[in-house]
C-alpha cells in the first residue's frame, strides 16, 4: 500500500477519533475502538474489487 493511500487514525481538539487519507476524513467515530472498527471496514472495501453500480442492478430487476 502506498503511503499516500494509508488510512490512519488521529483525535481532534474535540476528543472525536477521525479516519483519514492524508489530509482527508472519511470516517470518525466518539472512541478510539469504533474509529479502528471503520478504518477496517473501509480497508476492506477497498480491497473487495470492483462493485456494480446500484442503479444498473435494479433496473435489470425490473426488465427481467
Amino acid at each position: 500500500m502506498d503511503r499516500t493511500e494509508q488510512l490512519t487514525i488521529k483525535q481532534t481538539s474535540t476528543g472525536y477519533w477521525s479516519v483519514q487519507r492524508g489530509s482527508v476524513h472519511l470516517a470518525g467515530a466518539p472512541t478510539r475502538r469504533g474509529a479502528e472498527a471503520e478504518r477496517e471496514l473501509l480497508r476492506r472495501l477497498s480491497t473487495s474489487g470492483p462493485r456494480r453500480p446500484l442503479r444498473r442492478a435494479r433496473a435489470r430487476a425490473r426488465n427481467a
